[in-house]
């Protein structure tokens, strides 16, 4: 439902007040607790761990990963669980409810569908699957099974994406013409393995049997906020890539350029690079009355056209100088009006974006909800990077018919 400009107003300096994440008081200790496996204990699924260890209502049972020194590190974050080599010990215990899946690329579709196909819900990092006839059957076992299937795009869980979606559609941009996003690192994105035998297995994201390369593994997340802030997924895409700095044997590429069309000729550049880290890595949104810009997932601003005519609605909102301009805040924590409900104020503080994702997971198994990233909002996604990918290995315009994303 729309929000009038009073409202928008209340409910907080730039956007609606907070998604109901659950009120994370002592009455959490009462929640049911849903058993969860982890598949994955490399770099992204630790991490996740570590978050779902507070996690009000999730019991970590069982941890999986066929490297035992990764194998290991779960370990040490859930000593109480199960720790095995092979998957399908998941599968096979039916007191399981939830699974994560935080494997590298080539392996999400056939895990999550064997979790769907056992009766588990899954939660499957991103990007959603290495080719789009894998997207569209973890879409289909989602949807034949009656499973919750949520995909790891976590910045839609972010309370400043969120906000400031909520400014776009209450006008505080206008006419939304063109987007920008930049990840650029300075690294060479490869791990050091104990032995050479282990290089294509650790080091998984730069060979193209395993991997989507850098639009997968960073522009997919960033693509999903172009469609989410839009509304639509693109038509079309041309870009440019190469292997050109990191003469090392690698097959992804180590730079890539996009530009994503869009209805209604809006455009959306992207660029990923790994030989300077200047611009770091943010997403913005250009229209015709202002610009809003995310940078790093922790800050979010708005800068209003000097032709664009004054909103009262926006004179309560907090104000900084950036770069010699003028900024509206979005702002990120729990909302601070005297009106708020207990469940706004929920967000609280440390709570990142992982965790709040991590958190709906859990409400998707216990109380039916439905996932902020599910399976078909993250197909758009991850067909606009592979067909990326396509266009910048055949150096031409690649069309994306709505017919890739459909199941």
């Amino acid at each position: 439902m729309d929000l009038s400009r009073r409202d928008f107003l209340r409910q907080s300096a730039i956007g609606a007040a907070l998604v109901s994440f659950g009120v994370l008081t002592s009455k959490a200790n009462a929640q049911p607790k849903s058993k969860i496996a982890l598949v994955g204990t490399g770099a992204q699924g630790t991490n996740l761990l570590r978050q779902l260890t507070t996690v009000p209502g999730a019991d970590i049972v069982m941890i999986c990963d066929d490297y035992a020194p990764h194998l290991e590190n779960g370990r040490k974050i859930a000593p109480a669980a199960k720790a095995v080599s092979d998957y399908r010990a998941v599968l096979d215990d039916a007191s399981i409810e939830g699974v994560v899946i935080a494997t590298p690329l080539h392996l999400h579709a056939q895990m999550t569908i064997a979790a769907l196909r056992a009766g588990k819900h899954a939660l499957c990092e991103k990007m959603m699957a290495k080719t789009v006839q894998d997207a569209k059957a973890m879409a289909a076992a989602a949807a034949s099974t009656g499973k919750t299937l949520m995909i790891g795009h976590q910045r839609r869980h972010n309370p400043i994406y969120q906000k400031a979606r909520n400014g776009v559609k209450a006008d505080a941009v206008g006419r939304v013409t063109h987007l920008r996003a930049v990840w650029h690192r300075n690294g060479s994105w490869r791990r050091s393995v104990p032995d050479a035998s282990l290089e294509r297995r650790l080091n998984w994201r730069l060979y193209d049997e395993y991997s989507g390369g850098l639009m997968a593994e960073l522009g997919s997340h960033q693509i999903d906020i172009f469609n989410w802030f839009l509304g639509s997924a693109p038509t079309a895409v041309v870009g440019f890539g190469g292997v050109d700095y990191w003469q090392d044997g690698r097959e992804a590429f180590d730079n890539v350029s996009c530009v994503f069309e869009y209805p209604n000729g809006v455009r959306a550049l992207y660029s990923s690079i790994t030989s300077n880290a200047h611009d770091s890595y943010s997403e913005w949104v250009f229209g015709d009355k202002g610009s809003i810009g995310f940078i790093e997932e922790s800050k979010g601003y708005l800068f209003r056209e000097a032709k664009a005519e004054q909103l009262t609605w926006l004179d309560a909102a907090q104000r900084e100088k950036v770069g010699g301009r003028e900024a509206i805040v979005v702002e990120g924590g729990p909302t601070k009006r005297s009106d708020a409900k207990p469940e706004e104020l929920a967000y609280g503080e440390n709570r990142n974006a992982y965790w709040l994702e991590l958190a709906q997971f859990i409400r998707c198994i216990q109380q039916g909800e439905k996932p902020l990233v599910p399976a078909s909002e993250a197909l758009k996604a991850c067909v606009a990077a592979l067909r990326a990918n396509e266009a910048m290995a055949a150096r031409s315009r690649v069309e994306i018919p709505r017919s890739d994303w459909t199941v």
